[in-house]
C-alpha cells in the first residue's frame, strides 16, 4: 500500500502574509519564498507586496537623498561617470545608487536605467510563461487535427505540467526509465 497524498504539498492553496489575499496560485509568489515556506512553514509575500515594498524603499531613499543633498560636500557632486545602462548619459553621483557607484566606471547604471530593468525583467518573466501554456495549447489544438493520439498525449501532458507548474509553483519531475527488475545482471 502506498502513502497516502499530503494535498497541501501540491495544491495551490496559498495566502499572502502581507496584503491577506487568500488562494492564490503559486506563482504570485517567488521561487525562494516558496521554498523556505514548504521548508519552515514561513509566512508567505506574494511578488506584488515584495514590489510595492521595493517602490516605498526606493522612494523613501530618494527622500533622504533629497534632504540631504544640502549638506553634500562639492567634491562629491563634481564626480560623474557614463552610464552603461540605456540612456548612457554622463551623470553626476546622486545620480547612482552606493552599489552601482562602486562597481567603476563602465559597469555602473544610473538609478533609472535599473528602475527600467527592474520592470521590464518581471514582465518579462510573466510573459515568459503566459506565453508558454499559449504556445503548449496552440501545439494541442494542432495535434488534434492530424488525429495522432500519441503525439496529443505527449502534448497535453506538457500542457498540464505547465498549467500544475503555475497553479502550484511546482515544477514537473520527470522520471526516468529506471533501474527495472531486469537490468541486465551479468547475463
Amino acid at each position: 500500500m502506498s502513502t497516502p497524498v499530503v494535498t497541501n504539498k501540491w495544491a495551490g492553496i496559498f495566502d499572502c502574509g502581507t496584503c491577506r489575499r487568500k488562494r492564490l496560485m503559486g506563482d504570485e509568489f517567488s521561487k525562494k519564498a516558496l521554498e523556505r515556506h514548504r521548508r519552515d512553514g514561513a509566512a508567505l509575500k506574494c511578488k506584488t507586496c515584495v514590489a510595492d515594498a521595493e517602490q516605498a524603499e526606493r522612494t523613501k531613499a530618494a527622500a533622504k537623498r533629497a534632504s540631504s543633498n544640502t549638506g553634500v560636500n562639492m567634491s562629491e557632486t563634481n564626480e560623474t561617470r557614463a552610464c552603461t545602462g540605456t540612456c548612457g548619459k554622463t551623470l553626476p553621483q546622486s545620480s547612482y545608487n552606493r552599489n552601482q557607484w562602486s562597481k567603476g566606471d563602465g559597469k555602473s547604471r544610473c538609478r533609472e536605467c535599473v528602475e527600467r530593468a527592474v520592470q521590464a525583467e518581471s514582465a518579462n518573466q510573466k510573459n515568459s510563461n503566459d506565453d508558454k501554456i499559449m504556445a503548449a495549447r496552440k501545439k494541442v489544438e494542432d495535434i488534434k487535427k492530424t488525429g495522432n493520439t500519441v503525439k496529443l498525449v505527449a502534448a497535453e501532458s506538457e500542457l498540464a505540467a505547465l498549467e500544475a507548474e503555475k497553479v502550484t509553483g511546482l515544477k514537473p519531475v520527470k522520471l526516468s526509465a529506471g533501474r527495472g527488475r531486469y537490468r541486465g545482471k551479468g547475463r
